[in-house]
């Protein structure tokens, strides 16, 4: 997934779940619940997942995955880490 922070202070977390293999729902869900617990400082109601392209992000946020499903973001000088399932 990625993320982005749009100037009215959301985080946006996008990506494409293919319904085949995941649950769309229930991934958007999780990765949601997951950013918030990561970053406890984010109000939570700012936190918002879209299941596809996020083509009005004013920052996009640099990412690395790692081999252990572990994916680091940093944006607008803030990092976290988000496990990937």
């Amino acid at each position: 997934m990625e993320v982005s922070h749009t100037l009215d202070g959301y985080w946006v977390l996008s990506g494409y779940i293919d319904p085949e293999y995941q649950d769309a729902q229930a991934t958007m869900a999780k990765a949601k619940e997951q950013f918030i617990i990561a970053n406890p400082s984010i109000e939570s109601a700012k936190v918002v997942v879209v299941n596809g392209e996020f083509k009005q992000g004013l920052y996009q946020a640099d990412q690395y995955q790692s081999n252990d499903g572990l994916v680091r973001v940093s944006a607008n000088g803030k990092t976290t880490y988000i496990h990937v399932t």
